[in-house]
């Protein structure tokens, strides 16, 4: 990699340097690039913990929002659509600190929200949580030092069930 290129995604090794897993997924959503290039052995990455998000995050964007949080320097907070699917990047400095942010961004349907954060303790290790989020939501985000953040919020789609009558 020569200087000034970013390949999103080191999640193994000393080329992640002092940021955590979470925060190298979510650069693959924050820096801009129609190719997606992953730093990694294609296994590792099909056997993290987090594959389900890694492998959802489009390379093009239909929309892009800098999010209040972002403070130069400090955090790069956005929130990106394509389709109907919006994702929320978050890149912390150095310092440990903590946002909030506003889902005000999405339509007024309940969205399935997939969330990949920090583990506090150890910067190889992601948490991810699986939950049901909508406009009026106020994401808490807790970065660790070199932390990141990313959730990808689907539109939610009533099952039918064998009749043709939306189920709950």
């Amino acid at each position: 990699m020569r200087k000034g290129e970013n390949w999103p995604a080191r999640l193994f090794g000393p080329r992640r340097g002092d940021t955590t897993a979470t925060h190298q997924i979510a650069t693959a959503a924050v820096f801009t690039s129609p190719l997606l290039v992953y730093g990694g052995h294609p296994k590792s990455l099909l056997d993290h913990p987090a594959v389900e998000m890694i492998k959802s995050v489009p390379s093009t964007w239909d929309e892009t929002i800098v999010l209040p949080a972002s403070s130069i320097g400090k955090v790069a907070a956005f929130a990106r659509r394509h389709g109907d699917r919006w994702f929320v990047a978050v890149l912390g400095g150095p310092q440990a600190q903590k946002l909030t942010v506003s889902l005000s961004f999405l339509n007024a349907t309940p969205y399935s929200a997939m969330l990949v954060r920090d583990q506090s303790n150890d910067p190889m290790v992601v948490k991810i949580e699986k939950t049901l989020l909508t406009s009026s939501d106020l994401l808490q985000i807790e970065l660790a030092n070199g932390g990141g953040f990313i959730g990808q919020f689907s539109p939610r789609r009533p099952r039918l069930s064998s009749i043709g009558a939306a189920q709950e």
